[in-house]
């Protein structure tokens, strides 16, 4: 009789407001409330802080679904299926998965947050920790060509410029 394949060992988790590892990826505030880690690569949760007309420009990614949730502002959200772009209030959700196109910004002038659910966990992750440091090696301003070819790598394409 076949036994069943073991299983990661796993444990409920816990994130309290104000912690969490934070690191910035070019222009958006990030704060991990759940790491790759800490969940078996099952999922990341990300605390996003965007500033006033920023955001990420549309992209597509293949290993990963995606959900936003606004907690404060407005988020605009554009996709490939969506009639146009669309501003999401506080306590929206928006459900990004693999293979189809999006991105958001904050259209107000107020700071927007927003958690972001990842799954599975690891890839980006380990993208927006690529992503910070070239952040910084670039003092805040990475070219969009060497943020492209870094997100490349991990099976994240960017549309070209409209």
């Amino acid at each position: 009789m076949d036994q069943p394949a073991p299983r990661p060992t796993s444990r409920n988790i816990l994130s309290f407001p104000g912690t969490g590892r934070a690191e910035t990826v070019m222009t958006v505030t990030h704060t991990y409330r759940l790491e790759e880690q800490q969940t078996g690569g099952a999922l990341a949760c990300i605390e996003l802080v965007v500033a006033p007309g920023h955001g990420i420009p549309p992209h597509t990614h293949h290993r990963e679904d995606e959900i936003f949730y606004v907690i404060e502002g407005t988020i605009e959200i554009t996709g490939d299926d969506l009639a146009g772009p669309t501003r999401l209030p506080q306590g929206g959700i928006f459900y990004g998965p693999r293979g189809r196109l999006h991105g958001f910004r904050n259209p107000t002038d107020v700071p927007g947050r927003m958690l972001v659910f990842l799954t599975p966990g690891g890839n980006m992750q380990r993208m927006f920790a690529a992503l910070a440091e070239l952040t910084a090696r670039a003092h805040g301003a990475p070219s969009p060509e060497e943020v492209g070819a870094l997100c490349a790598g991990y099976d994240i394409i960017f549309a070209p410029p409209a």
